[in-house]
């Protein structure tokens, strides 16, 4: 098996032990992280100079429907329920190679950001071919991600081969005979649920008890107050139920999820830019013991990678916490016991470890820990230097894309010296915008274009 020696790096574990190392070296054998310490050495190991760079784990994302990646920029002056009207009805006119085409390019643009780890939520599924193209892409990419299989079914043709809830079980449990779904296994298996309402308890149990038995985690769109306390009192409730967007959570549906030590996915940027949706959730969320995990959910609006979203998370939160204190008369504002409620650090972790926890892999990355799974993010800082104090904030605060230099998943560099390895990215590209013109074609519908929809008489134009 190949080693690999970082060299002079300031490592950034994640591992509570361990901490951060200034000048340290970390050495990967095979797939695996063997040794983190000073002065390391290893006979015939491709040693990688680190010193000025941060070497930290990969990130995860929590939460991305990547099928969406040929629809990039389509609506980013959406508003309201635009994305629904304007992104859901094209999974109608979406093939297999479509979705494999997406996939692919959204997956190759994660890595490039340092995504090492990603659920993606693939609401996109009307064909067993259309499950196996978006698998067939994960794989192609090198990336360790969690394909989640969608049980809703969102397409409105009613032509979807497979239709929603139990008419896929039988497609998920092929796919589950395909997938070794170990924990160390670069891809994995999940479910995701159909919407928990009043008239769809016994359709969510059948689907819970489902998943269970298959023995794979469980997300779902949760965007109305009062699910989570549901799930709880009709006993189905645990940490394999994760919850995306949960922006509507009561205190009663927060206490729950903590209780069972469950976590929530949120996305800064796609829970904000549509002005519709409260944010309150993250900080009674980290207050009551739920952890936090992060994604992008949609690229039509914004670019794949987490930098972004701490970086908002971070800021919007203190704003957020600036509001409650002057509303509470705490003025001059001034440091106090939980407020402001997130460091960078915390921000940090939602990234990591949580992160890895939330997708069901934390047990083998998330850290720069001997033992655990090589998944590495050289940050550069060489250019403008690194700023002071905690490394948490300049990554946090001060770090960008570009900053991204190199990027290894169980061992193996996808990324090295800002060039992506073993990716034809001219072929990418053009295959991503060949399957949004097929996909358009169809549709009736051309780049630049979308649905507005506007107040009191529910006109529409097209811009």
């Amino acid at each position: 098996m190949s080693k690999v020696l970082f060299k002079n790096g300031v490592v950034m574990s994640c591992n509570d032990k361990l901490g951060d190392i200034e000048n340290a070296d970390v050495l990967v054998d095979g797939t695996k992280i063997a040794k983190v310490g000073s002065g390391l050495a290893a006979d015939g190991a491709d040693v990688v100079d680190a010193t000025g760079m941060i070497v930290m784990p990969g990130m995860a994302d929590t939460h991305t429907h990547m099928w969406e990646t040929p629809f990039k920029g389509r609506i980013f002056d959406a508003w309201g329920m635009e994305y629904f009207t304007n992104i859901h009805p094209l999974v109608s006119y979406t093939n297999a190679e479509d979705v494999y085409a997406g996939i692919y390019a959204g997956a190759i643009e994660s890595l490039s950001a340092g995504v090492t780890s990603i659920f993606d939520y693939s609401h996109c599924i009307r064909s067993s071919e259309h499950a196996d193209a978006a698998m067939a892409a994960l794989k192609a990419a090198g990336i360790r991600a969690t394909f989640g299989y969608d049980l809703r079914g969102t397409d409105h043709s009613g032509k979807q081969a497979l239709k929603p809830s139990e008419g896929r079980f039988s497609d998920i449990e092929r796919v589950k005979g395909m997938i070794d779904n170990s924990p160390e296994s670069l891809l994995r298996l999940a479910v995701c649920l159909s919407e928990v309402t009043n008239d769809s308890k016994e359709r969510i149990a059948r689907e819970i008890a489902f998943s269970r038995e298959l023995g794979v985690r469980m997300s779902w769109h949760c965007n109305k107050a009062g699910e989570v306390t549901h799930l709880y009192k009709s006993g189905q409730l645990a940490a394999d139920l994760m919850p995306a967007h949960g922006n509507y959570m009561t205190d009663e549906d927060i206490d729950y999820l903590g209780g069972v030590g469950g976590f929530l996915t949120t996305q800064p940027e796609a829970e904000t830019y549509a002005g519709r949706r409260s944010m309150s959730m993250v900080a009674r969320c980290h207050r009551r013991g739920v952890k936090i995990g992060l994604g992008i959910d949609v690229p039509v609006i914004m670019n794949y990678g987490l930098i972004a979203q701490m970086r908002l998370l971070f800021f919007l939160q203190r704003y957020m916490d600036g509001i409650v204190e002057r509303h509470e008369g705490q003025f001059p504002i001034t440091r106090r016991e939980g407020v402001p409620t997130l460091s960078p650090r915390d921000i940090l972790r939602f990234v990591t470890t949580n992160g890895a926890e939330a997708n069901g892999v934390g047990d083998v990355v998330g850290q720069i820990t001997p033992g655990f799974q090589a998944d590495i993010v050289l940050l550069d800082t060489r250019d403008f230097g690194r700023g002071e104090g905690d490394p948490a904030g300049h990554i946090v605060t001060n770090s960008s894309l570009g900053d991204i230099h190199s990027v290894m998943v169980a061992g193996q560099f996808r990324k090295r010296d800002r060039k992506m390895i073993g990716v034809d990215m001219p072929k990418m590209l053009s295959e991503r915008i060949a399957a949004r013109d097929r996909i358009y074609q169809r549709a009736g519908e051309q780049p630049g274009k979308y649905n507005k929809t506007y107040w009191n008489w529910g006109a529409s134009a097209v811009n």
